[in-house]
């Protein structure tokens, strides 16, 4: 059975790697992208403002994960009347540290998706 190519090109954005070939790094350091790709050349960033949507992204991406864990939070202090200093104290320290955690991953998928979205010509 073959696996759909835009299921490789996510691969491929979760692993941090291309999204055209698939076997360059993305990063050389923690925040810091190659300009273009070691094995196939691809330039990275393709146009001026290019990273708006890693940025939009990651905001998704944190933005979830907040929800995921706030619903259920306030769900369960609202039915035993529990102080909420100290979920409020963590919801803006995760939401504070998400968005810098998954900075490379939110890059590295919106590389992908453009990919997909607007595939390159040999």
């Amino acid at each position: 059975m073959k696996v759909p190519y835009s299921w490789v090109l996510i691969w491929r954005g979760l692993r941090l790697r291309c999204p055209n070939c698939g076997r360059g790094r993305l990063f050389r350091g923690v925040y810091t992208t190659y300009t273009r790709c070691a094995y196939c050349g691809w330039v990275f960033e393709r146009e001026e403002g290019y990273w708006t949507g890693a940025m939009a992204v990651n905001l998704v991406i944190t933005e979830l994960l907040i929800a995921a864990f706030a619903i259920p939070m306030a769900i369960v202090l609202g039915t035993t009347q529990q102080p909420v200093a100290v979920p409020i104290a963590i919801g803006i320290a995760v939401s504070t540290a998400l968005p810098f955690i998954f900075y490379r991953n939110a890059k590295s998928l919106w590389m992908s998706l453009d990919f997909m979205i607007h595939p390159v010509e040999p």
